[in-house]
C-alpha cells in the first residue's frame, strides 16, 4: 500500500510537470520556436522517464542521446512542409466610433476601396527573413503539436495507472511509445537546422472573400494573431473610423502574423472626401507589403478599349484595365486588337509610380485574311464575286462587304466581312436535309392538325356516353312496351358511338404524338 502511494505521488508529480509544460506556448514569436523546443525535449525526457518505472529505461536512455546529439534528417519525409499554396490576404470591415448617420456607411466603403485598389496584384516574393521566420514557424508548429501528443499520451498512461492495469501491458506499451516518439520528435525539431526546410519562395497572392456587405471579413473580435490563423491569412489589413467635432479620424494598419507585429499603419484626419482620396495612397503603400518587391502601377486605357496588352510576349490584360502592378524596370509591350495594326514599344516603368498606357491603335487597312471552313473545299463568294475554295487568303476590304461559303451539301453560310475583321476567319458549315423552310413548315403543320383533330374528337364520346346512360334509364323507367325498348335500342346506339369515339380519340392522340416527335426531330436535324 505504501509503494503504490508513493507511486502514485510520483505520477501526480509528473502529470502536473507537464502539464505545465503542455500549458506554456511553444513559441512567442517564431524566432523562439527551437529554443522552447529543445526545453521542452529536455523537461520531456524527464518527465517520461520518472512517469513510468516499465518504461524509464526504454524511454529515457533513447530521449537523452537525441537531446545530446541531435543529427540531421534521416530522410526527407521528417522535414516540416510548408502546406500553403498561396499568399493569403484578408481586408476587413473597419471599426467605427461616433459616426453620424450620413457617415455610417464608411466602415464599410472605405475598405472595400481598398480591396479594389489591391485586386490588381498577383504574386508575393518573400525576402531572407521572412523566409527565415516561415521556416521557423513551420518548426514550432510541428512542435505544439508533438507536444500535445505527448500531453493526451500521458494522460493516456495517468488513466491505466488509476485503473490499475498492469504496467506491463499492451496498453502500457503503446502509451510509452507514444511518449517516447514525441520526445524523439521534440528533440529533431530542437536540433534542426531552419534552412533544410523548403519555402516556396513566391507564392500567387489571393484576397480572402468574406461572407458579408463587399465580401469583406468581420471586424476581428480577437486579437490580430489569433484572427489570422483562424482565417489561414498571411497579411490582415484593418483599421478604424472615428467622428470628432465633424471630422474623421482614419486608422488603417496590415498586420503581418508571422513578425507579430504592423507593417503598415497610418492615421488620416481629414474630411469625407480627403479621406476616400487618402485610399488609393494607402493602397499603393500596402502593395509592397504584399507583394513583398518594389511595384510599379500600370492604368490600362487603350483604343479600342477591347485591346490586350503583352508584356515581356506574356499576357497582362484583356481590355481596359484601372489598376495593375509590374516591376519596376524596362519592358516591351504590344498592344494587340483584332482588325487593328498591333503596336509595339519599350516602355520604362518609374518604381512606385503610375503609369498610364492609353495608346490608340489604327484600323489595319490593307493586308490579307485567311478564310477557312470546316469541311474544306467550300467556295468563297466576296460580293457575288468568286474567290476560291478553302482555304485560301483573300484581300481585306477597303469597305464592308458581303461574302458567303457555299458547298454542295450544306447550307450557305453567309458573313460580313470588314476592314476590321481579325486576320483569320474559319465557319462551321451546316449540313442540307432538305428545303429547310418547307421541312419545317410541313412538319409543324401536321402537329396542329393531329392537335386540333384530337381536341374536335373528345366531345364525342363524352356527348354519346351521357346520351347513353340517360336512354337506358328512361327504357328502365317506361312501362314495358314499345316506348320502353324503343328507348333502350337508343341508349345502346349512343353507347356504341362511346366506344367508337373513344377508339378515334385515342387513335388521333397516338398520331398527335408521333407529329410531336416528327417536329421536334425534323427541328434538331435542321439546327444540327
Amino acid at each position: 500500500m505504501r509503494t503504490a502511494a508513493v507511486l502514485s505521488l510520483l505520477l501526480l508529480l509528473a502529470s502536473l510537470a507537464g502539464f505545465a509544460q503542455a500549458s506554456t506556448p511553444s513559441a512567442s514569436t517564431a524566432s523562439a520556436g527551437t529554443a522552447t523546443t529543445a526545453a521542452t525535449a529536455a523537461t520531456a525526457a524527464g518527465a517520461a522517464a520518472g512517469s513510468s518505472p516499465g518504461a524509464a529505461a526504454a524511454t529515457a536512455p533513447g530521449a537523452a542521446a537525441s537531446a545530446a546529439a541531435p543529427s540531421a534528417p534521416s530522410r526527407p519525409d521528417d522535414l516540416p512542409k510548408d502546406s500553403s499554396t498561396s499568399w493569403r490576404v484578408g481586408v476587413c470591415v473597419f471599426s467605427s466610433s461616433g459616426l453620424s448617420a450620413d457617415n455610417t456607411y464608411l466602415p464599410y466603403s472605405l475598405p472595400l476601396l481598398l480591396k479594389n485598389e489591391l485586386a490588381g496584384l498577383t504574386s508575393h516574393d518573400y525576402s531572407d527573413d521572412q523566409l527565415g521566420q516561415a521556416r521557423r514557424a513551420l518548426i514550432a508548429s510541428e512542435a505544439s503539436a508533438a507536444e500535445k501528443a505527448m500531453t493526451a499520451a500521458r494522460k493516456d498512461r495517468d488513466a491505466l495507472l488509476f485503473n490499475e492495469v498492469a504496467p506491463g501491458s499492451a496498453a502500457w506499451a503503446a502509451a510509452d511509445k507514444r511518449i517516447s516518439d514525441a520526445v524523439l520528435r521534440l528533440a529533431y525539431l530542437a536540433a534542426l537546422q531552419p534552412g533544410l526546410i523548403d519555402v516556396k519562395e513566391r507564392k500567387p497572392v489571393v484576397i480572402v472573400e468574406g461572407s458579408g456587405a463587399g465580401k469583406l471579413l468581420p471586424v476581428p473580435t480577437v486579437p490580430p494573431p489569433v484572427f489570422c490563423a483562424q482565417q489561414g491569412l498571411d497579411l490582415l489589413i484593418g483599421g478604424s473610423v472615428e467622428e470628432v467635432q465633424g471630422y474623421l479620424l482614419l486608422d488603417v494598419w496590415a498586420f503581418d502574423p508571422l513578425s507579430g507585429a504592423n507593417s503598415f499603419t497610418a492615421r488620416n484626419a481629414a474630411s469625407r472626401d480627403e479621406l476616400y482620396a487618402s485610399v488609393p495612397v494607402f493602397g499603393r503603400e500596402i502593395a509592397r507589403t504584399i507583394l513583398g518587391r518594389a511595384w510599379a502601377q500600370v492604368a490600362f486605357a487603350p483604343d479600342p478599349p477591347e485591346t490586350s496588352l503583352y508584356v515581356d510576349g506574356s499576357l497582362a490584360a484583356s481590355g481596359a484595365t484601372p489598376v495593375m502592378y509590374l516591376a519596376p524596370g524596362s519592358h516591351e509591350i504590344r498592344l494587340s486588337a483584332p482588325g487593328y495594326r498591333d503596336v509595339t514599344r519599350t516602355l520604362e516603368l518609374p518604381a512606385e509610380q503610375e503609369t498610364r498606357i492609353s495608346d490608340s491603335l489604327a484600323k489595319a487597312v490593307g493586308g490579307t485574311i485567311a478564310i477557312a471552313s470546316d469541311p474544306p473545299g467550300a467556295d468563297f463568294y466576296v460580293d457575288s464575286y468568286w474567290q476560291g475554295k478553302t482555304p485560301l487568303e483573300v484581300t481585306r476590304p477597303p469597305v464592308r462587304s458581303r461574302a458567303v461559303l457555299s458547298l454542295n451539301g450544306f447550307y450557305d453560310a453567309p458573313f460580313s466581312l470588314e476592314p476590321s475583321s481579325p486576320p483569320e476567319v474559319s465557319m462551321q458549315l451546316q449540313k442540307d436535309v432538305g428545303p429547310r423552310d418547307l421541312a419545317r413548315k410541313k412538319a409543324r403543320d401536321d402537329f396542329y392538325t393531329s392537335l386540333g383533330l384530337f381536341a374536335l374528337s373528345l366531345p364525342v364520346p363524352a356527348f354519346a356516353y351521357g346520351f347513353s346512360i340517360d336512354f337506358l334509364l328512361k327504357g328502365i323507367d317506361l312501362p314495358v312496351g314499345p316506348a320502353a325498348d324503343q328507348a333502350v335500342l337508343t341508349g345502346n346506339i349512343f353507347q356504341g358511338v362511346y366506344y367508337v369515339g373513344i377508339a378515334v380519340s385515342a387513335a388521333l392522340f397516338t398520331w398527335m404524338v408521333t407529329r410531336i416527335v416528327d417536329y421536334v426531330r425534323t427541328a434538331n436535324e435542321i439546327a444540327n
